[in-house]
This record gives structure tokens, sequence and C-alpha cells, in this order.
């Protein structure tokens, strides 16, 4: 409280995930920010199954086939997004990148119940940007990481998702 009776609040700042906000065929997916090690046109990312950068060797990761998505990836805004996990390095091309974005936690929303199979391991959320919405991309998955988990019995599997509280859809 304060001299005139008042209590005084602290304000604590909301703290907020950065995204990379990227579009592959009509979807609009997010890839947390922290993984995002470069953007490369087409020209420099080349046509090569690996991509090199920065000493860095980055595999080809085909998001629109893991997807089951239809993707243009001739068009002048297609761009390559080198990413990431700390165990794994993939570049992954997208038609297009829209944007980095700061998240607040109440902005992400979980999956839906109907969200019951496979493709929990494929998205941790939600959350809309510019109108669209936007699903938030499991990049352990994506990179291939969690093949060998979906061999481990269901338990182990959310044991291990609930360690990294964005794919599973929790607060950002």
């Amino acid at each position: 409280m304060s001299l005139r009776g008042r209590q005084n609040s602290t304000t604590r700042p909301l703290q907020t995930a950065s995204f990379l906000v990227v579009r592959v065929g009509l979807s609009y997916l997010a890839l947390p920010a922290t993984g995002v090690r470069g953007v490369l046109t087409s020209e420099e990312a080349g046509h090569e199954q690996t991509v090199t950068e920065a000493g860095s060797v980055y595999r080809q990761v085909d998001l629109a086939r893991q997807l089951s998505i239809v993707a243009d990836l001739s068009g002048p805004e297609m761009r390559t997004v080198l990413y990431s996990t700390g165990r794994s390095q993939g570049a992954m091309a997208v038609e297009q990148v829209v944007g980095l974005i700061d998240v607040e936690p109440n902005e992400c929303l979980p999956l839906p119940a109907q969200f019951r199979g496979d493709e929990r391991n494929w998205f941790g959320g939600m959350m809309l940007y510019q109108d669209q919405l936007v699903l938030i991309l499991n990049p352990s998955w994506a990179l291939g990481e969690l093949s060998s988990a979906e061999a481990a019995p269901r338990g182990q599997v959310e044991q291990s998702m609930r360690a990294t509280p964005v794919t599973l859809g929790e607060s950002c």
C-alpha cells in the first residue's frame, strides 16, 4: 500500500514468444523463432540435398510432403528456412515467409479435441495472425526427431513432449 491507501501495482511485462510465420500451400505455419538460423532465396539455397551455411550443414526437409500439402515452390517468394533444434538441422522450403511475430501466451491456443491422432505430434497449438489460422509447427517432428519416439509407448511420448510446452499448445 502506498501512503495514500492505494495498492502499488507492479506490473510484470508479459513474456512473449517469437515465431516465424510461413505459408506452405494454403496453410500458415509458425516456427518457434529461437531455432531459425537463416532464410535463403532459392538461388542461395541451391538444389542439393543439403544446404551449407555459416559452416553448418542443413538437410532438405520437405514440409509440403510431410503435411500432404500441395505447394508451388517455384514462385518468386519461395524461401528456404534454415532451422535447428540443437539436435537436428533442416532446410525447409516454404512458399512465402510472412513475418516474424511476437505472441503473448494467451494468444496461443491448444489444438481442439478433434485432433486426436498423430497430428498432436505435428502441431503444438494454433493462433490467429492477420485473420489467418496459424498452426504452430513442432520443429522436432518436422526435422524427424520424433520418428523414434513414435515407436515408444504413448506415455513416454507424452512425457517427452511435456518437456517442451510449445509442442503441446500450452503457453507459448
